[in-house]
């Protein structure tokens, strides 16, 4: 049957759902549905993409066509209704294989809407925490350190309490539906941990984590993602780790600016894992930085044959607000669980991580008639000169230190750390 022997079909009663490239069209009256994923445009602007024909027709129910179709050829759109026309000749497939290149192009190439900066924003409501004050809703959070630093161990109880939306340890936790990509281990070896995590809290029932053992890229895979992220409602994604997701050299610009467009097309908050180079930086492209909303390096404190791990998390880099003091948690493995609880940083083996400027403050807290200069520059091991830069008059810092009458240097103020004991 060609075209014109056809019956008419409304092609204009659809269904329209998806976006980032990946979009269900249904047909109501004919009872076809598209699915259409992995767009991909070429140097010379064609667009190609898989798609997926499903019908629920009393006389061709089921799968009816699948292929890689270029959007905008005729032939290729001819040749593609063709083929399902012999499946069901029915339905004008010409027709509507037209209104689905047209309405998925208009789609892909029109992008986000533009709108108008008013300049009215509520400023306060804007920072919306999925993990106070560590993941941002629909963020970017990078956590970087040394291997068996304890990063991952942290990772999965962020997911485990996110799963939950359990708050713990003074975190400020959202209910939230978590998607765990790791290229590092596997389920078995996640599984054992995630169940380990969730005795040490006294969890009974089954978590919900979604968990997805990777090889590729992300850049790569993102499509199959972006499709389990729809399916499942996902509102965070742990990346285990980024170097792995980068499946590229991690110095290049554009492997890595390549794979943070990718997890930002996911429009989720994310929390990726990554590592340290010799020196201790965060290793690669200075775009890992730039790409994160917050970057936090991660240190550990361990004595040999001890079950106890105490890991630091120190503010690197923040947007749009103050980088905040660190934060310690103790992790202690026990009869097939692991705890966590909050720690001090100060008064752990990473006290010698923190800021200068927190050291001296460390070191002058409860100390009484305070101490000099050179008293100072002993305990922390550094020189007068350079302590006397960090503390002395006309120094931004003099707000936190006072000269007393004797000579000797006192904190200034009392500062109060959520979670923390009062600074003194």
């Amino acid at each position: 049957m060609n075209h014109e022997e056809q019956p008419s079909q409304n092609l204009s009663d659809i269904t329209f759902i998806g976006d980032n490239g990946i979009y269900k069209i249904t047909w109501n009256e004919l009872n076809i549905t598209a699915e259409i994923d992995r767009i991909k445009e070429t140097s010379d602007h064609e667009v190609k993409a898989e798609v997926k024909i499903i019908s629920s027709r009393p006389t061709s129910s089921g799968h009816l066509g699948f292929g890689r179709l270029n959007l905008t050829s005729t032939p290729a759109r001819n040749s593609f209704a063709k083929s399902l026309a012999e499946r069901d000749a029915e339905v004008d497939w010409s027709g509507l294989i037209v209104h689905l290149c047209r309405l998925v192009l208009e789609e892909w190439r029109g992008g986000a809407p533009a709108m108008q900066l008013t300049g009215n924003v509520d400023v306060e409501a804007q920072v919306k925490w999925l993990v106070e004050p560590i993941i941002q809703l629909n963020n970017p959070t990078l956590i970087y350190g040394q291997g068996s630093a304890g990063k991952s161990w942290f990772a999965q109880y962020l997911a485990v309490l996110a799963d939950e939306g359990s708050s713990h340890c003074n975190l400020g936790v959202e209910p939230s539906t978590v998607l765990y990509l790791d290229w590092e281990t596997d389920s078995a070896e996640l599984g054992s941990r995630i169940t380990m995590i969730r005795r040490g809290l006294g969890m009974t029932g089954e978590s919900r984590i979604w968990y997805k053992p990777m090889s590729q890229g992300l850049a790569n895979d993102i499509e199959t993602i972006r499709n389990l992220c729809v399916e499942h409602a996902i509102t965070l994604v742990i990346i285990d780790s980024l170097g792995s997701a980068c499946m590229g050299e991690p110095e290049s610009a554009e492997v890595v600016l390549r794979t943070f467009g990718a997890l930002r097309s996911l429009g989720v908050s994310s929390l990726i894992i990554d590592h340290t180079n010799k020196e201790g930086h965060l290793f690669g492209s200075v775009y890992k930085r730039n790409s994160a909303r917050q970057v936090f390096h991660c240190e550990k404190a361990q004595s040999e044959d001890d079950n106890k791990l105490i890991i630091g998390l120190f503010h690197k880099k923040v947007n749009n607000s103050k980088l905040i003091k660190p934060m310690g948690f103790e992790l202690v493995f026990n009869d097939g669980k692991i705890t966590f609880s909050r720690q001090d940083v100060r008064d752990t083996a990473l006290e010698e991580h923190m800021s200068l400027k927190d050291r001296i403050q460390n070191i002058l807290r409860n100390r009484q008639g305070g101490l000099s200069v050179s008293q100072i520059a002993e305990l922390l091991d550094k020189t007068e000169s350079h302590i006397r830069k960090e503390i002395s008059e006309g120094h931004r810092n003099l707000d936190l230190f006072t000269k007393l009458p004797n000579g000797n240097w006192a904190n200034r103020s009392q500062e109060t750390e959520e979670g923390v004991k009062t600074w003194i």
